[in-house]
């Protein structure tokens, strides 16, 4: 109990020559250097562990003396493996959307790396290689204008080697159109195709209007012609005035001028007129078969059909068939007309005329 008491005594007069907050320093164990009044034994063994307390104290990552050797033993592996070519007359300038070809020679067989073959400036059209796969072709074409950069092409041989193109830097200028100088015209109006409906009621139009010029024009006709009778008329009986008719005929010179169509439609005229007087019907509006079943069925009527019929006869031939008549035909027609006319007439007091008029026909 005695020295325990002693023990503790000691201690709590030691303590305060220890100031608190005051640097307590801590003897630098590489500095240490070995008493000399220590075993030899014991001098080596302090001395060993503080060199082996230092290389524990220096961290891993703070050596750097082995990683930058073999750092730069791959980089003169790599320069050794890599390059560089360069193409052969380059273009200095080119035009926009331009393309041109680039050649290179290669000191070995080699492929392109596609992969790296993208350009941020240009497009690669096509890229192929000779027979002997020594002699690069490229074909490129820019679109960007100002001055920019053909990238670096890479190539792999099957040793192993790279070979890499160099960046080259040229120019790239907007493409000369013609219209620099030049005044631009205005946008052309946009095409409309043809409206084909229009045409159409255009041409009904005039179908149309021709068709009602047509009518008016036969009315003014017909009226005309009705107004020219009434002024004209003839107070004579309808025998003499067709029989006076045919006179003018053949005096008019139709024939003599070889008009033989007008002179039968005129022929024709006469004997439709007197036959519409006498029997009071449209003869006009019958053909030639209608108007001989039409008098035959007529009790007034007391010609000759068969006449009646062979005169209609000849003149539709010449109408319609163009038949040239002979004089012949010509006085045998006009004989049947004037007999039918003699033959229908009105009735009159005295026949004898009648009787002299067929002895001179």
């Amino acid at each position: 109990m005695k020295n325990l008491f002693f023990v503790l005594l000691l201690s709590l007069l030691l303590l305060p020559s220890v100031s608190f907050g005051q640097e307590v320093s801590v003897p630098d164990m590489q500095n240490v250097q070995p008493q000399d009044n220590l075993p030899q034994e014991a001098q080596e063994q302090i001395s060993g562990g503080n060199e082996q307390q230092a290389d524990e104290s220096i961290p891993e990552e703070y050596d750097n003396s082995g990683g930058e050797s073999e750092q730069t033993s791959l980089q003169s592996e790599d320069s050794d493996k890599t390059e560089n070519l360069e193409f052969k007359d380059f273009p200095k300038e080119l035009n926009l959307a331009q393309d041109f070809t680039l050649y290179l020679t290669l000191p070995e067989r080699a492929e392109v790396d596609e992969e790296n073959l993208n350009q941020k400036d240009f497009e690669i059209l096509s890229l192929k290689t000779d027979e002997s796969g020594l002699t690069a072709e490229i074909k490129a074409v820019a679109f960007a204008l100002g001055k920019v950069n053909f990238d670096s092409v890479i190539f792999k041989s099957a040793s192993g080697k790279i070979y890499k193109t160099l960046p080259v830097q040229t120019e790239v200028k907007p493409v000369d159109t013609g219209f620099k100088d030049k005044k631009l015209l205005d946008i052309r109006q946009p095409y409309r195709p043809f409206n084909y409906w229009i045409l159409f009621w255009i041409i009904l139009a005039v179908v149309l209007l021709y068709a009602v010029y047509r009518i008016l024009k036969k009315k003014a006709q017909v009226l005309g012609v009705k107004k020219l009778k009434e002024l004209e008329k003839d107070d004579r009986p309808i025998d003499v005035i067709a029989l006076d008719r045919i006179d003018h005929l053949l005096l008019g010179g139709l024939w003599q001028q070889g008009s033989y169509k007008y002179f039968y439609s005129t022929f024709i005229d006469i004997l439709k007129d007197y036959i519409s007087e006498r029997f009071t019907m449209d003869a006009h509006q019958c053909t030639s078969k209608d108007l001989v079943r039409a008098l035959k069925k007529n009790p007034d009527f007391k010609g000759n059909l068969t006449q009646l019929a062979d005169l209609q006869r000849s003149a539709d031939y010449v109408k319609f068939a163009k038949v040239e008549p002979t004089e012949a035909q010509r006085d045998e027609d006009i004989r049947n007309l004037r007999n039918i006319i003699i033959d229908t007439r009105p009735p009159k007091v005295s026949t004898l005329s009648d009787n002299k008029e067929k002895e001179l026909l």
